[in-house]
């Protein structure tokens, strides 16, 4: 049984966690937002270069965000039951995300494979959605694996948003802000900071490192991924998939 004494303070500390994951997650939302107006959203009605794919990637997107943004509102006002609803609404939802990766791919392969040489139709599957599947399937499954394990159920899914971050955050920094492509990596870069401060911050505090390690461990594997696409393992496994699949 917990005591008086340590229950308000543990109570106070999970609220900050749990504000603070609310706000982020409207920030992803609003910087999603704000990132694909200049290079999607303002091709209304006609959105002239893209296909029934991209739609579809986007109102899953979007609809995945707001269930990110949902869950902590549901914990910070108790409402448990709604909570648990949503948590299994994304059995249905998380699939359609993962499809919604694939679709993408395809679409981009399908455009690139006309106006490229095949190497570099390949090469590009390593940047259009399909490491991005695998990546987030680590992060959900381990998420919906520790649900009862509130401390790491919490950081995968907040890892999830961070994962998400970067596609509107990066068409922020370059269509809205003006900067170069070079300000991506360096993005990617603060990420991976952020990332690295919160598990030194863990381990400070005498909780797990193993939560934040998993995504420093991804965020590794996408770095030594792009430079590696014209390899002749990521070719091959790109060439199936597009034979196989696409």
């Amino acid at each position: 049984m917990i005591t008086s004494a340590v229950s308000p303070d543990k109570s106070k500390k999970s609220s900050g966690i749990t504000n603070r994951l609310i706000y982020y997650f409207i920030f992803l939302l609003l910087i999603s937002f704000a990132g694909f107006y200049k290079t999607y959203l303002v091709k209304f009605p006609n959105f002239e270069g893209f296909t029934w794919a991209h739609h579809f990637h986007g109102v899953i997107m979007v609809t995945w965000i707001l269930m990110l943004i949902a869950q902590p509102v549901f914990i910070r006002t108790h409402n448990m039951k709604w909570h648990r609803i949503v948590g299994k609404a994304s059995y249905f939802i998380f699939p359609l995300l993962l499809l919604s990766f694939f679709l993408v791919a395809r679409a981009a392969y399908v455009k690139n494979i006309k106006i490229e040489s095949e190497t570099e139709a390949l090469a590009a599957l390593g940047f259009s959605g399909i490491p991005d599947m695998f990546y987030i399937s680590i992060l959900y499954g381990l998420g919906i694996y520790y649900k009862k394990k509130t401390s790491y159920h919490l950081r995968f899914f907040a890892s999830i948003g961070l994962m998400i971050l970067g596609p509107g955050l990066g068409r922020f920094l370059i269509a809205v802000c003006g900067l170069p492509f070079a300000a991506v990596p360096a993005m990617i870069g603060v990420i991976t900071l952020f990332t690295l401060g919160w598990m030194i911050a863990d381990i400070i505090n005498k909780r797990s490192a193993f939560p934040m390690a998993v995504f420093l461990g991804i965020t590794a594997c996408a770095f030594l991924l792009g430079p590696n696409t014209h390899s002749a393992w990521w070719q091959a496994f790109a060439r199936w998939i597009a034979v196989h699949l696409f």
